[in-house]
């Protein structure tokens, strides 16, 4: 997932992303893996912090994101 991307581009760790959306962090990095999805409100927050929609960060691949959308690739 590219969200682990857009994390380590802003040099943020697991923890730090996690208390911002008020999470622990074994729940953050089931998001970040791609076990669990985050809530809404929760989405907001990771859009606002890196800057892209969820149709990108929570993208698997390069590939799978749509060219309209590759301007918001790190």
């Amino acid at each position: 997932m590219l969200l682990k991307h857009f994390r380590k581009k802003k040099h943020l760790t697991q923890q730090q992303v996690a208390d911002k959306l008020q999470l622990t962090v074994r729940q953050y990095q089931r998001i970040e893996s791609g076990e669990s999805f985050p809530r809404e409100s929760k989405i907001a927050i990771l859009e606002d912090l890196f800057e892209a929609p969820q149709r990108v960060l929570f993208a698997k691949s390069v590939e799978d994101v749509p060219d309209f959308l590759k301007c918001f690739l790190p």
